[in-house]
């Protein structure tokens, strides 16, 4: 059932940001998890601004930091149990290579990164993922949450264009830092991938774009500038054909400072990702309503366990590969991935009954 806290096709979108992502993990698809994380910022920034406009919030760096961790600790003990997971698993690995003993003070030092999610700061990327590398989505989201009282208490008093005069300015800016960076490591440097992808700073622009249209759909969601299913469906396979294409660009591979700080990690994403939320939210279309099932909405629901849970799967399954020297054939690949997939449904439903019990 919807409610003001809730919008249930956004659920669905969710869940596809999150199919993309694990197919990426799973070595099916590439690309699309840039989309799917810059759709995870610019929601958590869509959906705060929307719940919390007529709230109360933190008014102080204390209680803002307060209320960050409580928005993070729901999945806290999650993160730190998958964590243990992988380094088991990377134990497993380092054992096998006989290089245990060498690489210890490197996990000692991933493990204290990750236990306090400081590891979205570290200025590279390797190190950035080590341990269950999604988590560093969290390290980002608890500096996000932070920042998200003073942004809520700023943006009370401005109107809709200055909101969205400022996000195109820190979208712009992103491209212009991106190009001193890009120019000095290249764009296969860990330092680059950090910078465009980790970097916590870099990704406000994700986060306060969401806030933005956050706003924008407060005051608009009532007046509808087009109420047709046909027009809005036209509206959303055009998308759908823009954001394949864009994607596709945005990939190609490049040595240009320049263009490399168009191609960012994030910019790109980020408009994508805003038309991606305006139009589930609106739901008008045929397209999302296909997807805006009740099967799709509980996978949205699912997703945030889901998404620390799908990598330990995908990093056990890639280890025995590995040792085992067998090769990811197409078919192969695909079978594993829908086992991974299930594996991923059912211990995050056995994990969220054994949380209800325990209250």
């Amino acid at each position: 059932m919807e409610s003001k806290n809730r919008i249930n096709s956004l659920q669905a979108l969710r869940a596809l940001a999150f199919i993309g992502i694990f197919m990426v993990h799973a070595k099916i698809a590439w690309g699309w998890s840039r989309l799917g994380v810059s759709i995870f910022f610019a929601m958590s920034g869509f959906l705060m601004t929307y719940i919390y406009w007529d709230r109360e919030v933190p008014n102080n760096i204390i209680s803002a930091i307060k209320f960050s961790i409580s928005k993070i600790k729901k999945l806290y003990m999650l993160h730190i149990i998958t964590m243990v997971a992988v380094v088991m698993i990377d134990v497993w690995i380092y054992i096998n290579r006989g290089i245990l003993m060498d690489s210890i003070r490197m996990m000692i030092k991933n493990i204290v990164l990750n236990i306090f999610l400081l590891q979205s700061w570290y200025p590279d990327s390797t190190v950035n993922v080590a341990l269950n590398g999604v988590a560093w989505y969290l390290s980002v989201a608890l500096f996000l949450y932070i920042l998200f009282p003073f942004i809520l208490r700023w943006m009370k008093d401005k109107k809709i264009l200055v909101l969205v005069l400022v996000a195109v300015m820190l979208l712009v800016l992103q491209v212009l830092l991106a190009y001193p960076v890009a120019a000095r490591f290249g764009g296969d440097s860990v330092r680059y991938r950090w910078f465009m992808y980790c970097f916590p700073v870099y990704r406000i622009g994700d986060f306060f774009a969401g806030c933005v249209l956050g706003r924008i759909y407060m005051v608009s969601k009532d007046k509808p500038y087009i109420n047709n299913t046909i027009a809005y469906t036209i509206i959303e396979v055009g998308l759908l054909a823009f954001s394949m294409w864009f994607s596709l660009w945005l990939g190609q591979p490049t040595d240009a400072p320049f263009t490399l700080a168009i191609k960012n990690w994030s910019t790109g994403y980020i408009i994508m990702a805003l038309a991606w939320i305006y139009v589930f939210t609106r739901r008008m279309g045929l397209l999302t309503r296909l997807f805006a099932n009740p099967a799709m909405i509980k996978l949205g629901d699912l997703s945030p366990q889901a998404f620390l849970i799908h990598y330990v799967l995908v990093r056990f399954v890639n280890a025995y590969m590995g040792l085992h020297m067998i090769p990811f054939t197409p078919l192969l690949t695909w079978i594993l991935f829908v086992i991974e997939f299930i594996g991923t449904i059912i211990i995050c439903l056995i994990y969220s009954k054994v949380k209800e019990r325990r209250g």
